[in-house]
């Protein structure tokens, strides 16, 4: 690769996981001083003061950064339907209308990067999608419409053959798909492109994906997805470390082996004196309010949109 050559990097965000986004983009910057990147946040609207820390990360290092925003409206009937997940999950979707590139890497904001980059980006994608990590334990392929030997990945990290997706409006497809199937869809704009790529993506070492179920009990016994020797390349040498599921490393009680990672890369930004999130006054306040009393909120909120 020559020195001018630039890598595409999106992430997708709101407000509230900037500090965490922060943690995820001093990691990229500070593995991959080799590569000029080029990086752009689709948000909803971050603050004044959240730019500029954004800025003073991004400062010493050979990067662009952009920022686009897009309307707090958009997706709120999707959000609502399933409520567990953010807005800013379906922002990834929009890329194709936002940015003009070839292919670019989308991340997740909770993740860390462990290494270099280079060779997952400077890969071939060929006529594929995308290129990913499998995500183990899934067999719902009848409910998504999938090919029953379909593969499906996890939408966490995703190197996006941006002009496939363009020419053939992929985006579009998977959003009318989300909204046409509430009930089949779990992880929204994951079985959404999992749906309409059905199968038709390319896989990647795990290390570039490293999941946190990857650490569970038995997992070799349970899934045969990765073979021994990609699980342990991803298990010691990890180069994307991708905290999955509802526990994180910013949650007092995490205990992923890598969670010590994401608080290294968190002392690197003005967000250095962060505490965990669920013993801030605040949350500690809202572990309190009874499981029915939120549980009657979102569904009033959620007869209020459909009124």
């Amino acid at each position: 690769m020559k020195r001018n050559e630039t890598a595409n990097i999106v992430f997708a965000t709101d407000r509230n996981y900037i500090q965490h986004l922060c943690a995820a983009l001093i990691s990229l910057l500070a593995n991959n001083r080799e590569l000029s990147l080029t990086i752009t946040i689709i948000s909803s609207g971050i603050t004044a003061r959240q730019r500029r820390i954004i800025e003073t990360i991004a400062k010493p290092f050979d990067c662009s950064i952009s920022h686009i925003t897009i309307s707090d409206q958009l997706f709120i009937e999707l959000a609502t339907e399933h409520s567990m997940y953010p807005k800013g999950i379906y922002y990834r979707l929009l890329i194709p209308d936002l940015i003009d590139a070839g292919k670019l890497l989308y991340l997740d904001c909770d993740i860390i990067v462990n290494g270099s980059i280079r060779e997952l980006y400077y890969q071939d994608l060929g006529d594929t999608y995308v290129c990913a990590i499998e995500d183990p334990g899934f067999n719902r392929q009848e409910q998504l419409g999938m090919h029953k030997d379909a593969k499906y990945f996890n939408s966490g990290m995703m190197l996006i053959n941006l002009a496939k997706w363009k020419e053939t409006s992929l985006h579009k497809q998977v959003i009318d798909f989300i909204e046409k199937n509430p009930e089949a869809v779990w992880f929204p704009d994951q079985c959404g492109l999992n749906a309409i790529i059905n199968g038709r993506w390319k896989k990647t070492p795990l290390k570039f994906n490293q999941q946190s179920s990857i650490f569970s009990d038995n997992f070799e016994q349970q899934f045969d997805c990765f073979d021994t020797d990609e699980l342990r390349e991803a298990k010691n040498n990890p180069v994307i470390i991708h905290y999955t599921g509802g526990s994180k490393p910013w949650h007092s009680k995490n205990r992923h082996p890598y969670k010590h990672l994401y608080w290294h890369y968190l002392r690197m930004t003005p967000y250095r004196f962060a505490i965990y999130e669920d013993l801030r006054p605040v949350n500690i306040l809202k572990a309190m309010v009874p499981t029915e009393m939120k549980m009657a909120i979102k569904q009033q909120l959620k007869n209020l949109t459909h009124n």
